[in-house]
């Protein structure tokens, strides 16, 4: 890995220098992921720090900082813990109006939407009844937005939904979070990439309906 996957971009309001940086993601469809380390001094006590910075890859106006804010206004209130908590600031990145968001970092453990892991997510689903809960609280908003507002939630992206190393279900994105269903029938011509992404996030939401009723079905018989 070169020296610059250990070096923050420029970012007007952190100084990025006071700390430890790795390059954890450059595969977002939206963003490139950093996670930090370091120190905070709060009444002469040392604290430690381990927080993920994400940034815009396109310049970002404060229309855009205040949709993805209201965007995780809605996650958080029907999720709750399932969503780090996160800080969205309109700075510059290398010298450009952008916006960044500073979030908790998550341990995670595996990717909760693939299907390749079911072997192994089900009978830990059994098992675990408070994340069954959270998963089933997942699902249930994920429908609800679906069914209310035309909001496709972002499956699509690596390791959006994951469940950390403590069993706890985290969905960890922060960059247009929804996809626009009706965008596929009001354009002309339908976006093909969308219409991946949308469709993928729907197939990946089936599974986890999936995941969710085997794990049920097994703990009530």
């Amino acid at each position: 890995m070169s020296a610059d996957a250990d070096r923050l971009p420029a970012i007007g309001c952190l100084n990025v220098g006071a700390f430890r940086a790795s390059l954890i993601s450059t595969t977002g469809f939206h963003c490139e992921v950093w996670r930090i380390s370091g120190s905070l001094i709060r009444d002469s006590e040392k604290l430690p720090l381990d927080m993920v910075v994400k940034h815009h890859l396109e310049p970002a106006s404060w229309g855009d900082v205040r949709v993805l804010r209201k965007e995780y206004g809605m996650l958080r209130r029907a999720l709750g813990a399932m969503v780090p908590t996160a800080i969205f600031v309109r700075s510059e990145v290398q010298g450009e109006p952008n916006v960044i968001v500073l979030a908790r970092a998550v341990r995670p453990w595996f990717n909760l939407a693939n299907p390749v892991n079911e072997s192994d997510t089900i009978p830990l689903l059994r098992r675990m009844r408070q994340t069954r809960e959270q998963l089933g609280r997942f699902i249930h908003a994920a429908h609800r937005w679906r069914e209310q507002e035309g909001l496709v939630l972002d499956l699509y992206g690596l390791d959006n939904l994951v469940l950390d190393i403590d069993h706890k279900i985290r969905y960890v994105d922060s960059f247009r979070v929804f996809f626009y269903e009706d965008l596929l029938h009001i354009l002309d011509e339908t976006d093909p990439g969308l219409k991946e992404r949308i469709d993928l996030s729907r197939v990946r939401l089936d599974y986890l309906r999936h995941l969710h009723r085997q794990a049920t079905i097994r703990c009530i018989t």
